[in-house]
């Protein structure tokens, strides 16, 4: 043919009837002649045609084909046809001989536009089915032309995120689950199905499945293999690998991870293990741990027994399973499982058996080397391979497979990876009407600033784990990030699944509280759906450094060092220097072994209460003094007070030993310091102590009680002033005494009432007595006598009478006497109280030694006070009998029906300060008639043993 008849060929069809390649494209009918062909297909990865092609199509553009859909046909031994589709991602021309024009086209799956688009998003609680169903479906060729048949459910994934190119996701995605994929082409030609799997069972049969090994020479085409070939190659033996669950921490002594061992592939090196990290939590159960490490292993194990062929099979295909008959190592014998494989991979060698006219000049870039190649390669099975037209034309068919035994798993090697992260920032988000999002983890939920898809809620992110300053069991510093704020986001290893917030930082949207100066740090928080804060605020000004912490909450702060006033950034006024403690609402200071509040010079140890100690040893040496003096005078002791007040003093004078590491708990570490002795309170008690003076002032009232003593010394004067009045109401009694310069009693106004209830009144002196009246009277009055008496002579008035008597002589004198009939006069006598106050007490008789397991509830009582009959009555079902005392009564009989009688002191009696406390805390001797004690304090000291017994005895 000239190259006109060629030209007419081309465009009428006639060339392409019965060839061993046709091409179907968009161009039209028979525009494009396919010469050559070299494909590419292996399972779960994507297939290649490259075609060389000759037109004669002046206008021929290269956008014409670009991704369009073509169809190339490649005839089968019994002339029909098989079809591969796909779409045309490149397209080169290779020049022109005369009026024919030459182009290579290369032909895929819609796979491969999975290349060309790159995308930032994630996916949650998800399976790797959903999420790869997900991106397929972003793309138009793909919908609807993918299936999955899986024989394992997949499990699902917390969080899943993309950072890369749909092709690389994707690929990585089946490789981490150990899916791999084939194509199924439609009859007609006009589409392509990806197929995922899991298992080499799902795939399916060539049709026929049975192939036969011919041996080289024949001369008719084959449709089988001339060439057969097994290898093996040395993997490793074990995969063992290591995760960390943050939720499951696992010891050194039970790590988490898994040891899987290869099978089946003889005696290998023991010592050819692969050990890895494989990242952080990468499984949860030890059921996908030991998945994982399979895929990986099953793959070691595929790739380690692996068949090659080659031959003129024009059905192979990858993904297709087979089973090889005639070879003569079967014929010896063997089971046809051993016989039955899978195709892994196939490549196509294809040079199509056009005229000899129509072969075109060698062009640069064309597959003509390719081709030349595979068929010298081949070049014993030249006659079997060859593939003849009618015409004349004779055309070159060669198929090489690789390919494995269908027994075993096949896994596709892992050879795609996830993209290595950077640190970036990221907003913190909550639900909506959250001011905070966390869990017990402290977790919080982050939208990416490349996030297009998600909004500022809680489903933009999985939980993502929060870096602190301080972070262990029981302790750690601890301020959880709020919704708005920026994050700094890094990748555990990298990867891009595993995200961390590793800090935080300010932008323009949250500034910071303290700036521009760099003098101020610290804490400051803020308040759950409101303004206000917390704060520890610490400032380093030059010569002014202090620490505030402080509370909006009521104004509560502490504020220690150079005192200024402080408003967010601005720092204030000058305050003052130490401390100040404050809140607007209330306080309070308690220490449970002691308190000690001192203005004395600062020591190392907080306790060293050595100037207050020495103090009140000096108040107790005062008081032992003034005691002995006011004893010796006939007056009460000072002894009680002085016991207590020396008992104060020894307690704030204790000496503790510090804490060795062996008397720590569970041992410990003090890296030599902490050892040694500091001064301590043996009671705890609270001393205030000041070498310049204590006051106390208030607007309303002062109030200090004891339930023991209350000592007032002072080595100088003790004054007192009252605005209105002194009022004193003691119960037993009052002793004054005046050592050397008197006692003065002055009334400037009223009168001076010196009255005794229910004794006497005793006025003695060493010297004179003198009852002077200025300006009026002095009465002398008397219910049942008077007597004066001095030097053995007297004047007695009494019954009415008067006797003067003297041993001496009787000297009247006046310038009248008058001595007339009887006459008298009734003087009034001061309106004591009839009722005393009462003080009301309450006797229980289950309390009492003579007391029986049961209540004398209903029995008649009688109850005496100092002898007088009080009260009578029954005793209610409590057993208690209610008593309103008078300070006077000594004490009380109880006598019930029974004949059981209770004699009852009250507390007044204790004299002793150890029997008075005991008494306070309602420990009191009861005497019965049926037991007895002959010493009240050793039954009552026995009483409070009973209740309280020494646990350490």
């Amino acid at each position: 043919m000239n190259i006109t008849e060629i030209v007419s060929a081309i465009r009428s069809g006639a060339l392409q009837a019965g060839r061993l390649v046709k091409l179907d494209t968009p161009l039209g009918a028979d525009n494009l002649l396919p010469q050559r062909v070299y494909g590419y297909s292996r399972i779960g990865r994507n297939y290649e045609f490259r075609i060389d092609a000759i037109h004669v199509s002046a206008t021929f553009k290269h956008r014409d084909l670009m991704a369009q859909p073509v169809t190339l046909w490649i005839q089968q031994t019994d002339r029909t046809y098989a079809p591969h589709h796909g779409y045309v991602h490149a397209v080169h021309k290779l020049g022109s001989d005369g009026g024919v024009h030459a182009v290579q086209i290369a032909v895929s799956s819609w796979l491969h536009f999975l290349r060309y688009r790159h995308d930032a998003r994630n996916w949650q609680d998800k399976t790797v089915e959903q999420i790869l169903a997900d991106v397929f479906n972003q793309h138009p060729r793909a919908r609807g032309a993918f299936r999955f048949i899986l024989r394992d459910p997949l499990p699902v994934r917390s969080f899943v995120q993309q950072y890369e190119d749909d092709w690389n996701f994707a690929h990585r995605l089946m490789e981490e689950e150990g899916l791999f994929f084939y194509f199924e082409q439609a009859e007609d030609g006009k589409s392509h199905t990806m197929v995922i799997v899991d298992s080499v069972e799902a795939l399916p049969a060539a049709a026929p499945a049975q192939v036969p090994f011919c041996r080289s020479g024949v001369g008719d085409e084959i449709d089988g293999f001339t060439h057969w070939e097994e290898a093996g190659e040395l993997h490793s033996t074990q995969l063992t690998t290591r995760t960390f669950d943050y939720k499951h921490p696992a010891s050194a002594a039970w790590p988490k991870g898994t040891a899987v061992p290869v099978t089946g592939q003889g005696g290998l090196p023991w010592e050819a293990e692969v050990y890895e990290y494989t990242g952080a939590y990468t499984f949860g159960e030890r059921e996908r741990g030991d998945r994982q490490s399979r895929i990986r292993v099953e793959q070691w194990e595929s790739a380690a027994q692996r068949l090659r062929g080659s031959g003129g099979m024009r059905r192979a295909d990858a993904g297709r399973s087979i089973e090889l008959v005639d070879h003569p190592e079967r014929q010896a014998g063997g089971r046809s499982e051993d016989w039955q494989f899978v195709m892994i991979e196939t490549v196509w060698g294809i040079e199509n058996n056009l005229p000899v006219s129509c072969a075109t000049r060698q062009m640069a870039r064309s597959l003509k080397a390719d081709i030349e190649a595979l068929r010298a390669a081949h070049g014993g099975d030249a006659d079997a391979l060859a593939v003849r037209h009618a015409d004349g034309g004779t055309g070159f068919f060669v198929v090489q497979i690789e390919a494995q035994r269908r027994a075993l798993p096949y896994r596709s090697p892992f050879e795609h990876h996830k993209p290595v992260m950077q640190i970036e920032t990221a907003t913190v988000v909550a639900g909506e009407n959250e001011l905070v999002r966390t869990d017990a983890l402290n977790r919080i939920k982050v939208r990416f600033h490349w996030d297009r898809l998600n909004g500022d809620d809680s489903r933009a992110s999985c939980w993502v784990r929060t870096a602190f300053a301080d972070a262990g069991g029981g302790r750690g510093a601890v301020h959880v990030p709020r919704p708005g704020e920026e994050v700094l986001i890094g990748w555990l290893g990298g990867d891009c699944d595993r995200p961390v917030a590793i800090g935080r930082v300010f932008n323009g949207a949250n500034r910071p509280q303290w700036h521009s100066n760099g003098i101020l740090s610290g804490l400051q928080s803020r308040e759950y759906g409101g303004k206000g804060y917390n704060m520890l605020a610490m400032d380093d000004a030059t010569g002014q450094p202090r620490v505030q912490l402080a509370s909006s909450s009521t104004g509560a702060h502490l504020h220690l060092g150079y005192l200024i006033d402080q408003n967010g950034n601005m720092r204030g006024a000058f305050l003052g220097n130490g401390f100040d403690l404050k809140s607007q609402a209330y306080g309070a200071v308690r220490g449970g072994l002691g308190l000690y509040f001192s203005t004395h010079p600062v020591t190392l140890q907080p306790l060293d209460a050595r100037p207050a100690s020495n103090q009140l040893a000096n108040a107790a040496r005062v008081m032992d003094a003034l005691s002995e003096a006011s004893t010796a005078h006939q007056a009460d002791s000072l002894t009680h007070g002085h016991d207590a007040l020396k008992s104060f003093a020894d307690g704030t004078e204790h000496s503790i030993t510090g804490m060795s590491p062996d008397g720590a708990a569970g041992g410990g570490l003090t890296a030599g310091g902490g050892t040694g002795q500091a001064n301590a309170f043996s009671q705890p008690i609270m001393l205030l102590a000041s070498p310049a003076g204590i006051g106390l002032s208030t607007q309303q009232s002062t109030h200090i009680a004891s339930d023991a003593h209350t000592n007032f010394v002072s080595g100088q004067n003790t004054h007192i002033a009252a605005g209105r009045s002194l009022i004193a109401s003691v119960a037993e009694k009052i002793s004054l005494f005046v050592q050397n310069a008197g006692m003065k009693l002055f009334a400037g106004k009223g009168k001076i009432q010196l009255q005794a209830h229910a004794d006497d009144v005793e006025v003695s002196a060493h010297k004179a007595v003198r009852l002077a009246s200025v300006t009026d009277s002095i009465q002398v009055v008397a219910k049942k006598e008077i007597l004066l008496t001095a030097g053995g002579a007297y004047i007695r008035i009494a019954d009415g009478k008067i006797e003067v008597h003297a041993p001496g002589m009787l000297d009247f004198k006046g310038s009248d006497h008058a001595f007339g009939g009887p006459a008298q006069m009734n003087a009034d006598h001061p309106a004591f109280p009839k009722n005393m106050p009462t003080t009301p007490l309450a006797l229980s008789t289950a309390a009492s030694p003579a007391s029986t397991s049961s209540l004398p509830a209903g029995m008649p009582y009688t109850l005496l006070a100092d002898g007088a009959v009080v009260k009578q009555g029954v005793l209610d079902a409590s057993g208690q009998l209610l008593i309103d005392h008078f300070p006077a009564t000594q004490q009380y009989r109880l006598q019930l029906a029974n004949g059981v009688t209770h004699d009852i002191p009250v507390p007044a009696e204790y004299h002793s300060a150890a029997n008075g406390e005991l008494a306070n805390q309602g420990f009191h001797f009861h005497e019965s008639n049926e037991t007895g004690a002959a010493d009240r304090a050793t039954h009552r000291q026995a009483y409070h043993d009973v209740l309280n017994p020494d646990t350490n005895a």
